[in-house]
């Protein structure tokens, strides 16, 4: 920074005019200048020589870099005291503390990063939903039953002289069941066996795994399958498919989420800290909205107040090189050399209507690596 004081153009007047005011010793003294007329002078000319001239502020700080990077190839350039940013289609505001604009009184490089996204942003690999029909899937059920194999031997003592015998064993073998057979009565009143005849009337939403339709489903794979014993045949019983129903609730009827993900991370952008300047930097605005049909939930907006996983709370961590991370804002980290900072959103439940908007204000302040 340079600024011309008006001490130093008194000075510069001053020795301007140094030779008129001693006289000559070796004459008469007739060149000699009252004192009185010289600040006559000065008082006539110094107005006009401070209006023509300027003074000048000077700041040679990291003009045309680029500080700001991230996956969606955003950057954030300070050209002067210009702060540019580009991130999913934003309007960018430029934010002042204390009155302080982008270059505070310290040197302090103050820059805002405003991000609107939404699911397909954050998440794209888990658009479109694809919900599979879980009467399309199939179980595989294990059972054990007792059979006979075949041992390899000498049986030359044996009236048919063969090279082995039948052996009573206990045998396991696998089915792959149709999950369609728990669906049987799915959406129906009333339960009719193989026969046609009444069995029951349905209670719930008319699936095997409704506590009351457990016996109904017995007696019809009883009217079809009869009452063999499920060690005793290979087969499938109603024992097995009883059993069945019970292992593969997982498989065949898994629990049904409004919501894509639950905890998901998503990078939403890097900043690189340039060697000797440490950065500084919080959330200062967040909200996260989805449309009312993708959610049990009302349709609220999620802002943040504490660091508590739950359906009104996400995170936005700031993760650094070292893996070290903390949440909602960074402090004074960097100096020693080039390095990443790291951001990352992590909304505790994410919808395919997810919409996010959010603001980061941070600061670079040059710091001296010792």
């Amino acid at each position: 920074m340079r600024i011309i004081a008006p001490m130093m153009i008194l000075i510069m007047i001053t020795s301007t005019l140094a030779g008129c005011t001693g006289g000559d010793p070796d004459g008469g003294g007739n060149d000699e200048i009252d004192m009185d007329i010289l600040n006559q002078l000065i008082d006539d000319n110094l107005q006009d020589f401070i209006n023509n001239t300027t003074i000048t502020v000077e700041n040679h700080y990291h003009n045309n870099t680029t500080y700001v990077t991230n996956e969606y190839n955003n950057i954030s350039n300070n050209e002067g005291d210009s702060v540019t940013e580009n991130n999913f289609q934003t309007d960018y505001t430029n934010y002042s503390l204390g009155g302080i604009g982008n270059t505070s009184a310290s040197n302090e490089l103050l820059f805002v990063m405003h991000l609107e996204l939404n699911t397909s942003d954050l998440a794209p690999e888990l658009l479109p939903r694809n919900d599979i029909d879980p009467r399309l899937e199939y179980f595989s059920f294990t059972k054990n039953f007792t059979g006979y194999v075949w041992v390899d031997g000498d049986n030359s003592n044996s009236s048919n002289n063969s090279n082995g015998w039948y052996e009573q064993a206990n045998i396991q073998i696998t089915h792959n069941i149709p999950c369609s057979e728990f669906y049987i009565f799915e959406s129906q009143f009333y339960a009719y066996d193989n026969n046609s005849n009444l069995i029951g009337y349905v209670n719930g939403d008319g699936t095997f795994w409704h506590y009351s339709n457990e016996g109904i489903y017995e007696d019809y794979w009883r009217s079809i399958l009869g009452w063999n014993n499920s060690e005793d045949t290979s087969s499938m019983t109603v024992e097995d498919y009883y059993n069945a129903g019970h292992q593969s609730e997982s498989v065949c009827n898994p629990q049904w989420f409004p919501f894509l993900a639950q905890s998901y991370v998503g990078n939403i952008g890097n900043i690189t800290v340039p060697q000797g300047y440490m950065i500084s930097g919080s959330v200062i605005e967040y909200n996260h909205i989805w449309d009312l049909n993708d959610s049990t939930e009302s349709n609220e907006t999620i802002t943040i107040y504490d660091y508590s996983y739950s359906i009104s709370h996400d995170n936005i961590v700031f993760l650094r090189d070292s893996g070290m991370s903390t949440t909602y804002s960074v402090g004074q980290y960097g100096g020693w050399e080039e390095l990443t900072l790291q951001i990352n959103l992590v909304p505790y439940r994410l919808f395919e209507s997810s919409e996010f908007s959010l603001t980061i204000l941070y600061t670079f302040t040059p710091v001296i690596p010792v």
